[in-house]
């Protein structure tokens, strides 16, 4: 339910690892036998592709060390970070025609002037600083940017591979396009309107710029102590623990990640061309498996419009299950449906990890309708909202029943109260789930491709209010409610200005009167009163209703003043047919029924009025 940032890591990341000193980045390629042995492998060495029985890898020195000791024959690849010097962009102006690679100032600088040159839509968020004092930025765009309003919350973010940065470039256009075309393009304005949408550029500059801040020439995979950001992320409960050092970036991003409710999310990477979608971790398929290969294709099939043959057409046709290409623990993806609550994909864009910079426009125009197309996909599935009886937003689990995990449970937003569950179409039942409140299903939801199911959900109920009408004088009353105190004097005392008298068949209560001789001290639900006012009033009470069935009311021989039980006004051959059978007559304050008569001006009996019943022996009677 709620999510709990990570604190006070500082010290534990200070201590652990590399710590940002010289260290060998190794690329290298071997040949498994099997691939069973890729689940051992991808916890000693950081895989980055699988192509057939061939295992392409990266290591640093202490991966290296225990990697060499498993009798592979490895193959030293070049850096794909060291083969090119793209050109850069040492100021914004530079980086107009997208031809340019920013420098790390410029980059900064870019994100800053993003949320300058639009104040109304844009703001940067600063998630806090990487091993060598960098920052991890993302912009932050909205038709009301200041206000977490109830619509979907979606986020991309590139380049946690330092080295693969086709992506980063990707995103930083794709910001300047939602941002320029505000207003003036109808999808890219609805979408500012309808989304909260989040774009992190790059979240390991310590690895692009491992060269130094001027170039991304000598960029690399990892962070700046050696260790590959997407393998670093706490395992799921149950599955152990991650052996690699919790490293800073990976901190900021659970925070950050845990701050928000990013409901769709995507992970852009380099070295391939695939969507790559959940689950990573386990050879189980997700629970959403059809709803997310779905999605998976459509962006694929997009890519495939829009570019020449043969791009994005890894795999299964520029899709696959992440397990199913090659196993991975401790990754992102994952981490953001089993801890974060949301889905997410990781999506390779280019088997080129470092493109020439003149390339990057073609692989904008490759990806810009299928990034658009993505996101856009928030906007369909069932959008809901959870509240209490006075509207106020909950903190809530939603499990879809018969389909979900206790790892693809999503959760609302707490503070208003909205959730969005994404499904392929279908009814489905849905309960929900929160601290304080009994669970509540809703059955038979309906779900369309490509359209929102609208659900509004309240959790809990209104508190009864039995309201009493009193008149001037004498009145015969009865509660259905369970008091909140049986003190005459406190149960009273709202309508106290008015009260001349309480009493019953033998006891009496006025408040002009001194205490020791009031003989009448506390109410019974099951009885009935006589009350004496001297103007009228109302005399409400708050209070859950009284259960009839568990509340019988037993009856003596002859007269009884009896309280009306039920909350709705009832015939009185329905109301007191369990003593049917004893029945001799019924009187309210003006009104009488007979059984020898067979009826009587009495025809039914309301809430919070008293009745004398007659039985001719002792029963007892239980309201409907």
């Amino acid at each position: 339910m709620k999510k709990y940032i990570i604190l006070g890591l500082l010290l534990l990341i200070s201590v652990s690892g590399l710590l940002a000193a010289n260290w060998t980045q190794y690329y290298f390629r071997f040949e498994i036998k099997d691939r069973s042995e890729i689940k051992e492998l991808t916890t000693i060495i950081s895989i980055d592709n699988v192509r057939g029985n061939w295992i392409y890898a990266y290591a640093n020195d202490e991966e290296w060390n225990r990697f060499t000791k498993l009798g592979y024959n490895p193959q030293l690849l070049p850096n794909p970070g060291d083969l090119i010097s793209p050109t850069m962009a040492t100021t914004k102006d530079q980086m107009r025609d997208w031809t340019s690679y920013p420098t790390y100032e410029t980059y900064v600088s870019m994100m800053f002037q993003f949320a300058a040159d639009y104040p109304n839509i844009c703001q940067i968020i600063d998630a806090g600083t990487t091993v060598n004092n960098r920052k991890i930025l993302f912009v932050k765009i909205s038709d009301n940017v200041g206000f977490n309003e109830a619509e979907p919350e979606v986020m991309y973010t590139a380049t946690m591979h330092g080295d693969e940065t086709t992506g980063y470039i990707l995103m930083l256009r794709l910001i300047d396009t939602l941002l320029s075309q505000y207003g003036t393009n109808q999808r890219t304005t609805d979408m500012v309107n309808n989304l909260e949408i989040w774009i992190n550029p790059n979240a390991n500059p310590d690895g692009t710029y491992y060269g130094g801040n001027s170039s991304v020439t000598g960029s690399r995979r990892a962070n700046a102590n050696g260790y590959d950001l997407n393998r670093n992320f706490p395992f799921a409960p149950g599955e152990g623990t991650n052996s690699y050092p919790l490293q800073i970036e990976t901190t900021h991003m659970i925070n950050i990640a845990n701050t928000h409710n990013w409901v769709l999310s995507a992970n852009f990477h380099g070295g391939a061309e695939v969507v790559n979608y959940l689950w990573d971790t386990w050879s189980a398929l997700h629970p959403d498996d059809s709803w997310l290969a779905s999605i998976s294709a459509a962006y694929a099939a997009s890519c495939h419009a829009n570019a020449p043959t043969g791009y994005l057409d890894d795999l299964n046709n520029g899709i696959t299950n992440g397990y199913a290409w090659y196993s991975t623990t401790g990754g992102r993806q994952d981490w953001m449906c089993y801890a974060a609550n949301g889905r997410e994909a990781t999506i390779e864009v280019s088997a080129t990890k470092l493109l020439p910079a003149a390339q990057l426009n073609t692989y904008w125009n490759y990806n810009a309708d299928a990034l658009l197309g993505y996101l856009e996909s928030a906007y369909y599935g069932i959008h809901g909202t959870v509240h209490d009886p006075y509207g106020n937003p909950l903190d809530v689990t939603i499990t879809v029943l018969g389909h979900d995990t206790n790892f693809t449970k999503v959760v609302t937003d707490p503070e208003n109260g909205d959730f969005y569950r994404f499904l392929s179409p279908g009814t489905y039942s849905l309960t929900f789930s929160a601290s304080g409140y009994p669970d509540k299903t809703v059955n038979n939801v309906i779900v369309t491709a490509n359209q929102k199911t609208e659900l509004d959900v309240m959790m809990g109920e209104l508190p009864h209010t039995q309201a009493i009408p009193l008149s001037e004088g004498w009145n015969l009353i009865s509660f259905n409610v369970q008091l909140p105190t049986s003190n005459v004097a406190d149960l009273f005392a709202p309508v106290s200005a008015n009260l001349l008298q309480v009493k019953d068949t033998a006891q009496s209560y006025s408040p002009q009167m001194a205490q020791q001789f009031n003989t009448l001290s506390t109410i019974q639900t099951g009885n009935g009163y006589w009350v004496n006012m001297s103007a009228p009033a109302t005399l409400s009470i708050v209070a859950p209703i009284i259960n009839t069935s568990s509340n019988p009311i037993a009856l003596n021989t002859g007269w009884n003043l009896v309280s009306f039980l039920p909350d709705t006004t009832m015939q009185i051959s329905t109301a007191l047919s369990s003593i049917s059978s004893y029945l001799i007559s019924v009187q309210s304050i003006t009104d009488t029924w007979s059984f020898s008569r067979s009826g009587g001006t009495l025809t039914i009996m309301e809430p919070g009025k008293a009745y004398w019943i007659n039985v001719s022996q002792p029963c007892q009677l239980t309201y409907p």
